[in-house]
């Protein structure tokens, strides 16, 4: 049995709350081994993320909105409240969207985070104080510049209630599989359910490879794995995986980003392709070379999966689709040698006890 816990893949977008490990390994080693990848359309962006030159793009926890603090624009003015009855408590994607019209309506890369009314700052925050402290910022006296990243990894490995992916022997937990726990929009925290929660049932669930034990699944052994050692060396020319990684992350974050599109998402997918075929053929000696090839893989399937949504959905956000749809009100999964995503109700997904 294998258990897949490697994470998300919020590496593949140029703003990013996560690890530079989170480049989709997970996700592509399973696709790459038959398993099915469900709703990759949906990835959950977080709205206030620390934006500074130098520094990563650490979270600012909404807790802090919940405390009253409040989003400006470079006026000055407190734009939510225009955009949505609960302003700045609005859902994570509401807000989201309303940073990134506002930044492109008046420029900028950054609006602010006032939170200079809320009282003791520093013994209810005291990690976000410190942070803060690190680049001379002072949450009672300054504005804090912040800005929309990727998050969450809604999509995923597609598994049952029991972690079980479409693959006999592998099995997958936490933000590298889809068990439909979020659906569209992922809820704070839901995170340690996932992990936690899944985690655990994965560990159970696959004891079940053992010998049998009267529940019939221990007979199910996946057959061996042919390792292909002898890659010949491709003829094609090579291009520079800095460059093509920096790249793919800005393409992802323009065209398969906060707010999408029909025609970008087909520019995008078309540009992962032609990446694909100078990398997707190669072996290398250094692991950044995989985590490219992994990212082009999985990039493109968000890319697929979001131009196939004609629709807009929880996180999923097409600018030519503004309205959700019942003809997608389905999963889709996408599956190595398939051309088009095969769709799965969702009152078909089991659901834990």
């Amino acid at each position: 049995a294998t258990i897949l816990a490697s994470g998300g893949a919020g590496v593949l977008y140029r703003e990013t709350t996560n690890l530079n490990l989170a480049t989709a390994d997970g996700l592509a080693m399973a696709y790459r081994a038959g398993a099915s990848l469900a709703d990759m359309a949906f990835v959950q962006f977080h709205p206030t993320t620390l934006y500074l030159a130098g520094a990563s793009r650490s979270l600012i926890t909404e807790a802090i909105r919940g405390q009253g603090a409040h989003l400006l624009d470079a006026s000055g003015h407190r734009f939510m409240t225009d955009v949505h009855p609960l302003a700045e408590l609005a859902p994570r994607d509401i807000v989201a969207r309303g940073i990134v019209r506002q930044l492109a309506k008046q420029g900028g890369q950054h609006v602010w985070l006032d939170c200079r009314h809320i009282e003791h700052f520093g013994q209810r925050f005291p990690g976000i104080a410190a942070l803060l402290k690190r680049f001379d910022l002072d949450p009672a006296e300054d504005l804090i510049p912040v800005h929309p990243a990727a998050h969450y990894m809604i999509g995923g490995v597609h598994t049952d209630a029991m972690c079980r992916t479409d693959v006999p022997g592998l099995y997958a937990a936490g933000e590298v599989a889809s068990t439909g726990l979020h659906g569209a929009n992922r809820l704070a925290s839901n995170s340690l359910l996932e992990g936690l929660v899944f985690g655990e049932i994965a560990g159970h669930a696959a004891a079940e490879m053992k010998a049998p034990q009267g529940n019939g699944r221990g007979s199910v052994r996946p057959a061996p794995v042919s390792i292909i050692s002898d890659i010949r060396p491709s003829e094609r020319g090579e291009l520079d995986l800095t460059d093509v990684r920096s790249s793919l992350r800005s393409a992802m974050w323009r065209n398969v980003g906060i707010e999408r599109a029909g025609q970008k998402l087909e520019s995008v997918g078309e540009m992962l392709d032609f990446w694909a075929r100078y990398t997707l053929d190669k072996i290398f000696d250094d692991p950044s070379g995989w985590e490219v090839q992994n990212m082009i893989l999985v990039g493109a399937i968000v890319a697929r999966s979001a131009g196939w949504r004609e629709e807009s959905r929880g996180c999923h956000w097409r600018l030519d689709h503004p309205d959700a749809s019942e003809d997608f009100a389905v999963h889709d999964l996408w599956r190595r040698g398939s051309g088009d995503a095969v769709t799965l109700p969702v009152a078909g997904v089991e659901q834990p006890a």
